[in-house]
């Protein structure tokens, strides 16, 4: 799920980066922030610390990444 999350910030920063007319450098630093497992199609609020649903069977998860 990382490597997927660290995927789809790479290619918003593209897309960000051609829309600018700029380009991306090198990767200088990666940080996981809040990691949230919720029940698929719940109302489940998200919150700070993040959240761990043990009672769902289907659960969608939702990882913060933070690339420099």
């Amino acid at each position: 799920m990382i490597s997927k999350a660290t995927e789809d910030a790479k290619l918003r920063a593209e897309m960000i980066a051609k829309n600018s007319g700029a380009k991306l450098g090198n990767l200088r630093a990666a940080n996981m922030g809040i990691f949230q497992i919720t029940g698929q199609n719940s109302g489940e609020d998200y919150s700070w610390g993040g959240t761990f649903n043990t009672s769902a069977k289907t659960k969608t998860a939702s990882i913060t990444m933070k690339l420099d």
